[in-house]
């Protein structure tokens, strides 16, 4: 079949039904542009294109198929005429439709029953009579998304070749019209999914326990590698001044494992109030998990309690990585897991206990994701690399500790959430929260802050020239949050504590912007200086160390800047 070069020329030769030909068609093509803006459901999109095109064509049946690439089938989306076929299946490469779609080229069949591709069990099973076929592909971007079809032109008349060139022609504004409420669909689901998981991110996080001032003894951080996480961890007070202590880590990934990480974290809270062994303790959990399926999930995890007055912390641990012990005077210690996760085995299991005196050490439990993060190399860090991180950093507060091993994880690739939980007796650490300040993005809010600066420094006792120092360095620092992290939006937030820890001032400055890496940011070669780029420089030569760590919901940076007060 050869197609006509002008889509408008008509068969006749008289100019005035050549020009009511072309009028015709434009009022078809706007008609069918109203359609397809008044909605954007896809098949009924598809249905008001159909009949319109029936009606136009002279045709007793019109139908519109689209692939189904997973199944290689063509899908019947809409169709007008005596039998309705809608959701009729043809497989890519059968029948005309189908030599349609493969070819990519439009069929036009005189008289179908002589045609060798023609399908006739269809006529059979409808009753329908088909003689006719015209066929065009719908192709969009070089790539054919499906078929539009007409059948038997009425009034026992054939189809012709500008018959051929009007379908092709509508075919256009139909394959765009199927792309656009596809993208729609798919922004739609996409906004959904994504409220719902922002939704779920916010449930998670309402259950994390609230940040206790020191001098409570744990402190924990978690960050996901997801937009939801699958781990959790909790920490409670009891009545006679026990502490209990819970962390987590539930298989899978997404909205299964978080909705289980809701309910485990629940359960064990709930359970751990009863102040049983930790061993009775999960053995309790274990049951409760095991009687109520979870898809084959399971949940690692680890509870325990600190008893203050006798300096004792006493665990169970079920499938985490081993529990890790450091103290100033001894060396590291290690406890591995004593028993399978929870959920798995419904018998009864024996979950053993191990204890150990604290001596102003400290004892972390953290779950898979920091061991299992990955170098550019594909290397595991394992436990040693978090052991190494533990050994440099002893000297930190326990906030601190947390926040850089979190930080040296995501410098990393993390395949899993993290979380780290630190049980540690306080006492030797005196610390005071001399300012606590949230505050805009915004350079005007600048002035107010270099005056509780001031007010600070004064107070601790440093002299003129060190208190106008330290007011430059966080002036830089600020101003670089502002210009380089929020990249000048005024609605950033930024959070400035100032504590004095014994006998050294500690600046936390924490935003909301995307993460940065300490690696990332360091003091430039003074040999060639360049305008507007000494900042770091100088909060390096002024304070007495300076370096970044993840916060302790994980969203955001924190710069961490020490001054010690002589």
């Amino acid at each position: 079949m050869k197609a006509d070069n002008n889509l408008f020329t008509n068969s006749q030769s008289d100019p005035a039904q050549q020009s009511a030909g072309t009028l015709e068609q434009l009022t078809l093509l706007a008609d069918l542009s109203q359609d397809f803006v008044k909605s954007m459901d896809i098949n009924d999109i598809l249905l008001r294109a159909v009949k319109r095109i029936k009606s136009y064509m002279d045709a007793e049946a019109a139908s519109i198929f689209l692939v189904d690439r997973e199944h290689e089938n063509l899908i019947c989306r809409a169709s007008a005429g005596p039998v309705d076929v809608t959701d009729m299946a043809i497989k890519t490469d059968n029948g005309i439709i189908g030599r349609t779609f493969t070819t990519g080229e439009s069929q036009m069949i005189i008289d179908a029953q002589k045609d060798a591709d023609f399908i006739c069990h269809v006529d059979t099973l409808t009753g329908f009579q088909t003689k006719s076929v015209l066929c065009t592909p719908l192709i969009i971007q070089s790539k054919t998304i499906g078929v539009l079809q007409v059948l038997n032109k009425l009034d026992e008349e054939l189809f012709q070749t500008r018959d051929s060139d009007i379908l092709r022609l509508l075919a256009t504004p139909i394959s765009l019209a199927v792309q656009n409420a596809r993208f729609t669909l798919n922004y739609v689901e996409q906004k959904r999914i994504k409220k719902e998981l922002t939704l779920a991110r916010k449930l998670q996080r309402s259950l994390l326990p609230g940040r206790l001032k020191p001098p409570f003894p744990v402190v924990g951080t978690n960050i996901s590698a997801n937009e939801v996480s699958g781990d959790f961890y909790d920490y409670f007070k009891l009545n006679d001044g026990t502490v209990g202590f819970i962390i987590g880590d539930v298989s899978g990934k997404g909205i299964d494992a978080s909705m289980l990480m809701v309910r485990a974290s629940s359960l064990l809270r709930w359970i751990g109030k009863d102040h049983l062994p930790p061993g009775q303790w999960l053995a309790k959990a274990n049951k409760e998990l095991c009687e109520k399926a979870s898809r084959g999930l399971f949940v690692c995890a680890a509870v325990g309690y600190y008893n203050p007055k006798t300096d004792v912390a006493t665990w169970s641990n079920a499938g985490l990585p081993p529990v890790i012990y450091k103290c100033p005077k001894c060396t590291i210690q290690t406890w591995n897991a004593d028993a399978p996760p929870l959920g798995i085995k419904a018998s009864e299991l024996s979950f053993d206990q191990q204890s150990t005196r604290l001596n102003q050490g400290g004892l972390y439990f953290l779950t898979d994701g920091l061991t299992d993060a990955r170098n550019n190399d594909n290397q595991r860090r394992e436990l040693e690399g978090i052991i190494e991180d533990i050994k440099h950093i002893e000297s930190e507060s326990p906030e601190v500790r947390i926040g850089k091993l979190i930080t040296s994880a995501r410098r990393h690739t993390l395949n899993d959430d993290a979380t780290v939980l630190l049980i540690e007796k306080r006492d030797h650490l005196q610390e005071k929260v001399l300012v606590a300040e949230q505050f805009k993005a915004s350079a005007c809010q600048l002035k107010q802050i270099r005056h509780k600066i001031h007010q600070v420094a004064v107070e601790v006792g440093f002299s003129d020239q060190c208190c106008q120092e330290l007011i430059l360095s966080m002036d830089e620092a600020i101003t670089n949050i502002i210009r380089h992290a929020y990249k000048g939006m005024n609605d950033g937030e930024i959070e400035l504590e100032i504590k004095q820890q014994n006998k050294t001032l500690v600046f936390y400055l924490r935003d909301f912007a995307p993460e940065v890496y300490d690696s990332s940011i360091k003091p430039r070669d003074l040999s060639n200086p360049l305008p507007g780029q000494m900042g770091i420089n100088f909060i390096d030569s002024v304070m007495d160390t300076w370096e970044f760590a993840t916060p302790k919901d994980g969203y955001g940076n924190l710069l961490i800047m020490k001054k010690e007060i002589s």
